[in-house]
């Protein structure tokens, strides 16, 4: 004959017999067991639902600042080609764009030509600190008849978002990837704060 043993509903409280289950089911241990349930859950979900509500504003706030520096006109442009910011030139070239008003940088454009992929990333800055990057990927098409890519048919294959709030990741989204470069990954977020410190400084000088 099968017996049922004791169980531990959650984890709290004392084992209940199963086959009895039935007969307490309305017993004043069952209500004094959820309710210690709920009042161990409750906070915790408060706390997650309070910190999801501030982090979608963040996240709005941020979208709204990013629409506005597309929108706005005006710009001090300068620019910097391969050799002024990287240490080898890729295959098809490079070149860093920085958007400045009232001598404070704004937006930075970094394109990266590789041998069959075309990466370009743009930073977002608010108040000398980055916001937001977004990066696309494309692909080149090969021509089966020339053997060789044309870089002038491209095809996007990868995006990538990162939200900062005070040099911190706080939303990452990731999309694709393209022969060149693979799958991007939420480690990006750590050298696109770097490459942004590195930038903001050589458009200082330039």
């Amino acid at each position: 004959m099968l017996t049922s043993s004791p169980v531990t509903l959650f984890g709290i409280g004392s084992g209940i017999d199963l086959m009895n289950f039935g007969s307490i089911a309305n017993s004043s241990t069952l209500a004094a067991i959820i309710m210690r349930i709920l009042i161990t859950i409750t906070p915790l979900l408060f706390s997650l639902l309070t910190f999801a509500q501030v982090d979608n504003s963040k996240i709005t706030k941020i979208r709204k600042a990013v629409e506005q520096i597309n929108k706005d006109s005006g710009y001090t442009i300068k620019k910097l080609e391969s050799e002024e910011f990287l240490e080898q030139t890729p295959d098809n070239g490079a070149e860093l764009t920085g958007y400045l008003k009232n001598g404070q940088l704004i937006k930075i454009t970094e394109w990266i030509g590789l041998s069959s992929c075309i990466n370009i990333t743009e930073y977002y800055l608010q108040a000398n600190k980055l916001i937001f990057t977004y990066t696309k990927g494309s692909e080149s098409t090969y021509l089966d008849s020339l053997q060789t890519f044309d870089l002038t048919k491209l095809n996007m294959t990868m995006e990538c978002r990162f939200y900062f709030d005070n040099d911190k990741v706080i939303k990452t989204i990731l999309n694709g990837a393209t022969r060149c470069s693979g799958q991007p990954t939420s480690d990006l977020s750590k050298e696109y704060l770097e490459e942004c410190s590195r930038y903001k400084k050589l458009f200082v000088k330039k």
